[in-house]
């Protein structure tokens, strides 16, 4: 396929079926080495500052003692590397394994350390399935609390894949107040809820307005429409992140606002979603022990028959 980039995973080269001897194959839900759980960043449309939540959520956590990475899979519109200053060329080990690249204590992977900035990507879809996989399976991550994967807005093939492919522990949903965005949220909502995936919860980005000038937060739309989502949906809602405008200052030379600006009110809202997600996680952990213990599981079901006994 002429035309597309050198990817340091070797995407170009290592296609076919899973049988022959120039096909790359992972077994699908395969655990990703190093990771202990893989939290998702998803939206219903773009504009709603999806990797902004990410990369100082990401941050957050780091702040709060956990090991964290970022997996941007918006293949067509990388933004991680930008926000998080780490658009330079993914490095390679003693061992010819690609590594990460790490900034502000946060590993990040994205194809944006492959293109230049102004260069589109034109895969179709087979290729960029393989490409996510091997993002996952064929980069040398570190041991890790938490990845987060910032996921391209709507439901279409790249979360298809990963929620196909890869054990996920757990989806955060971003939306704007504006109606458009609260609809689409919903059906990401959806998507998780039918295919089994805990939402941890919605957070609510821009729906108030930080002044450069007093501080003064001041609303810009109705508020209250992410909320009522949560509670039609049965999700929790996270809270909602202030616009900063200096936050996107910051980004543009790389550095999140978490970081740049830690005593500001968007900071504390990131430090809030930070505290709520790793308990969701911490959640969801104690939940897989329940599941995988044999003697968990028999007092589950000795609890239940001696329930309908009754």
């Amino acid at each position: 396929m002429s035309g597309l980039p050198e990817f340091p995973i070797d995407v170009q080269v290592n296609r076919g079926d899973p049988g022959s001897e120039q096909a790359w194959y992972a077994e699908p839900q395969a655990p990703v080495a190093g990771i202990e759980d893989i939290v998702l960043v998803a939206s219903g449309k773009g504009g709603v500052g999806k990797s902004t939540v990410t990369v100082n959520l990401a941050c957050a956590l780091v702040r709060a003692g956990k090991r964290v990475g970022i997996l941007d899979a918006d293949l067509y519109g990388p933004s991680v590397t930008r926000m998080m200053g780490t658009d330079r060329e993914l490095p390679v080990d003693d061992e010819g394994r690609t590594l990460p690249v790490q900034n502000h204590g946060v590993w990040t992977v994205s194809v944006g350390n492959v293109l230049p900035p102004e260069a589109a990507l034109v895969w179709k879809g087979p290729l960029v399935t393989q490409a996510l996989t091997q993002m996952f399976h064929d980069i040398a991550w570190p041991e890790l609390d938490i990845l987060l994967v910032d996921l391209p807005p709507g439901t279409g093939d790249v979360p298809l894949t990963i929620l196909e492919q890869i054990p996920v522990t757990g989806a955060v949903l971003v939306t704007t107040p504006q109606k458009l965005s609260v609809v689409d949220a919903a059906r990401g909502i959806a998507m998780f809820h039918d295919l089994d995936i805990p939402v941890f919860g919605l957070v609510e980005n821009m729906g108030s307005y930080l002044c450069p000038c007093c501080g003064e937060e001041q609303p810009l739309f109705p508020d209250g429409a992410a909320k009522a989502l949560a509670g039609r949906k049965h999700v929790k809602f996270l809270g909602g992140v202030p616009l900063d405008p200096e936050g996107q200052m910051l980004a543009d030379g790389g550095l999140p606002l978490v970081i740049g600006r830690p005593e500001s009110v968007a900071a504390a809202a990131f430090s809030d979603l930070a505290l709520e997600v790793s308990e969701a996680v911490g959640r969801e952990r104690a939940s897989r022990t329940r599941e995988s213990s044999d003697e968990m599981r028999s007092k589950h079901e000795t609890f239940w028959e001696n329930l309908l006994d009754d």
